[in-house]
């Protein structure tokens, strides 16, 4: 028992470190992060169940759901350069350069998310269609949404001395959405019913962008401030890992109702309960790749703060590849389970989609992390490769992937990306080391 009692006591200090160097990094509580994935969980439960069974209107809303991720893609990766950056060490001849770009940075991201939106009505209004996005009302909504999406990312970067604030709202905005949400499925079963409770919910995150502030509007000093090479490459270097972790984890989610619902690939029969299926099984899927980002956060946080990779900066990576390995044989062993808790009976989603998507996660986990490994590490050539992967990734789901060979397209591509990253970086380290 004594002799038992030294590891476990250390054990919980390490979980009680990671909990605080959580909670410095981000600046909030992983309690919060907890809750946040519960609401966002017990919704689409509510969606799944609640909107109308076996014409596709689910599949049809995390299609439109993984639109609005993706258009929020480059001001996420703006909001999340900025951040990282301004908490790096810079040298003391730096400091002015870096005061003056901390300054713009609200402008900067203001005059983004306007010119980005913009361009968005353009580019939807020929893309939607392309993705199945059919009916009028479903784009009309997925636009709104994505417009407040854009404001709520301008909200957390024109407040972030307020975070106990942008918590608050952002959790009151979760359990309206869910509230919402059953409300509204319930008495309207479709697709616009769940993008309406999300565009409900989404104005609540806009309090801080509405309220009194001084922003200093000068185009002059903000293109002048952004004129850093360094910084520059930095912004690079996190908009390719922002954009290659997100089309990994959800290319499938955005092209699959197209490919779902196309003659070509199907013979004609259009069997959208099978794609309500794929697209639950999918989620659940990429709940293990939601589930530990957490951990990629700790590994950020150690790693960046070096100037050259150590044993001990690596921890977080081997344990997040240990619970991304745990989470997938969890989901496979829980795979009757969770098919029955979320309202089918059928063997589609546990026969099949639950074990193959838990597969496919496994690569598509390991290339999460070393994207968040390289750019903690500034490897910023890797970072550029993992991007371009993740387009070719994308192109090739949206025109060779077919119902029954999505999985196996996702796999393959994946595991092609890991070998590719890998091998980039030791060829690099082989340089380094002759």
């Amino acid at each position: 028992m004594n002799a038992d009692s030294p590891p476990a006591a250390k054990g919980v200090q390490i979980v009680s470190r990671a909990f605080q160097a959580y909670r410095r990094e981000t600046e909030q509580s992983f309690l919060l992060w907890l809750v946040l994935a519960l609401l966002s969980f017990a919704t689409q439960l509510v969606f799944r169940r609640e909107l109308a069974p076996s014409v596709g209107e689910f599949g049809c809303l995390n299609t439109a759901l993984g639109v609005v991720g993706l258009a929020g893609v480059p001001l996420l990766a703006l909001n999340q350069a900025f951040t990282l950056y301004f908490t790096r060490e810079h040298a003391p001849e730096r400091r002015e350069r870096v005061e003056s770009l901390r300054a713009a940075s609200p402008f900067v991201t203001e005059a983004a998310a306007l010119a980005w939106g913009g361009l968005l009505v353009l580019l939807l209004s020929v893309l939607l269609p392309l993705l199945g996005l059919l009916r009028f009302p479903v784009q009309l909504f997925t636009l709104l949404v994505i417009f407040v999406t854009l404001g709520a990312l301008v909200s957390g970067a024109v407040s972030p001395g307020y975070p106990r604030l942008w918590a608050g709202l952002v959790v009151a905005a979760a359990l309206v959405r869910l509230v919402a949400g059953a409300f509204i499925s319930h008495k309207e079963p479709w697709a616009e019913s769940g993008l309406a409770a999300f565009f409900l919910a989404g104005l609540i995150t806009l309090v801080p962008a509405l309220r009194q502030r001084e922003i200093e509007r000068d185009w002059l000093k903000a293109w002048t401030a952004l004129r850093d090479r360094d910084f520059l490459l930095h912004l690079s270097a996190t908009l390719s890992v922002v954009l290659a972790i997100f089309l990994f984890n959800q290319a499938d989610r955005i092209v699959a109702l197209s490919r779902f619902i196309n003659p070509a690939n199907n013979l004609g029969y259009v069997d959208l309960g099978l794609f309500d299926d794929y697209q639950t099984a999918g989620l659940l899927g990429r709940a293990l790749l939601w589930g530990t980002q957490p951990l990629l956060f700790l590994l950020y946080a150690e790693r960046s703060r070096l100037k050259k990779t150590t044993v001990a900066s690596l921890r977080f990576f081997w344990i997040y590849l240990g619970a991304l390995i745990a989470g997938a044989i969890l989901l496979i062993l829980l795979a009757p389970f969770l098919s029955w808790f979320f309202g089918r009976t059928g063997d589609d989603l546990h026969g099949s989609f639950l074990p193959g998507f838990a597969l496919t996660m496994l690569p598509l986990g390991v290339l999460q992390g070393l994207g968040v490994f390289a750019l903690a590490s500034r490897r910023h050539p890797e970072c550029f490769v993992l991007c371009g992967s993740s387009i070719v990734y994308l192109l090739l789901l949206w025109f060779l992937g077919q119902p029954t060979l999505m999985l196996a397209f996702m796999l393959g591509g994946g595991i092609i990306a890991v070998m590719l990253v890998l091998s980039v970086g030791i060829v690099r380290w082989g340089r380094r080391h002759p």
